[in-house]
């Protein structure tokens, strides 16, 4: 009888085991395909409509390094704006985590819980980015006004939506 309850027990403790590393590689594969549709999005939108993060530099951003959400959870991109005859970089960052919600305006992008939103910035023609600023948004697109923006607002808190589903 021993023997009987001794084997039943080390079956019930691998079965549940087993369940329990499979729910885990499940959860792992929706974060990182949440993670993918929504940077996606953030991507599309930032180069139909590329945004202007300073006044010192030109219009024309290019996408030096894509949207993407790391593993700790970070939403971060790098972009490259033309200034004279160089260029200057800039990167954002930002926990995931904080998404408090789309907004727009002129401009539109992410708000978030508090200024964690890093800004680090290149010096005219170098790549060493230096942190600089935090703010409370994180701008993606500049759509300007009208009926393209009002579009790109509802596909953005549709994204953010079903990122928010399937990225626990």
């Amino acid at each position: 009888m021993k023997k009987r309850y001794s084997l039943f027990l080390v079956l019930f403790t691998f079965s549940f085991i087993s369940t329990f590393a499979q729910q885990q590689a499940i959860n792992a594969g929706s974060r990182a395909k949440a993670a993918i549709q929504f940077t996606k999005l953030l991507n599309e939108a930032a180069t139909i409509y590329p945004p202007q993060l300073s006044y010192l530099t030109e219009s024309g951003a290019k996408i030096e390094s894509s949207f993407r959400i790391s593993e700790d959870g970070i939403l971060s991109v790098t972009f490259r704006y033309p200034v004279e005859n160089s260029f200057t970089l800039y990167r954002l960052t930002a926990p995931v985590s904080a998404i408090k919600a789309v907004f727009y305006d002129y401009y539109i992008g992410l708000e978030f819980d508090g200024s964690v939103v890093t800004i680090a910035e290149s010096d005219k023609g170098s790549r060493e980015l230096k942190e600089n600023n935090s703010l409370a948004l994180f701008h993606i697109a500049k759509p300007g006004d009208g009926p393209e923006g009002e579009r790109l607002k509802a596909r953005m808190e549709q994204g953010l939506q079903a990122f928010r589903e399937s990225y626990k």
